[in-house]
């Protein structure tokens, strides 16, 4: 999210990287999901149709949704990004309980991952300090943010 909305100049800088295929980039439809709601609950906060970036704040608001479409121009330029975005399985949610039973992570950090054992990815780009505690993945966040 944070080179999508030019916060943070070594997160363009990743994405860049992908695009030119000096990285190989992986990323879920989970992932995918959740930035398209974050990026949805920001556009209501900067239009002011709501007063806090939650998604109760917005929900049965259609009309306001209606109204919304900078979110969505944000996310699909993922797909523009030379990513590949794996699709879930029963497998990955069984392997992301574990994973949650061992590291008490939330749903959706445990689902990336299950995807990061399934796929025997070894390095991870993300803010979220959470995935600090996963031994077996190198973290990689972006020291640009405030």
């Amino acid at each position: 999210m944070y080179g999508l909305l030019g916060q943070s100049e070594q997160s363009a800088h990743f994405i860049e990287r992908c695009q030119n295929e000096d990285l190989a980039g992986v990323t879920t439809t989970e992932v995918v999901g959740e930035v398209c709601h974050r990026l949805m609950l920001k556009e209501a906060m900067d239009l002011g149709l709501v007063s806090r970036p939650a998604a109760a704040s917005l929900k049965g608001r259609h009309t306001a949704i209606r109204r919304l479409h900078k979110y969505w121009e944000l996310t699909a330029r993922l797909f523009q990004w030379n990513l590949v975005v794996l699709a879930s399985n029963e497998s990955r949610h069984r392997t992301a309980q574990r994973i949650r039973a061992k590291y008490g992570l939330l749903t959706n950090d445990s689902l990336i991952v299950a995807t990061c054992v399934e796929h025997d990815i070894r390095s991870l780009a993300s803010r979220d300090a959470d995935f600090d505690s996963i031994a077996e993945l190198m973290v990689y966040s972006p020291s640009d943010l405030s």
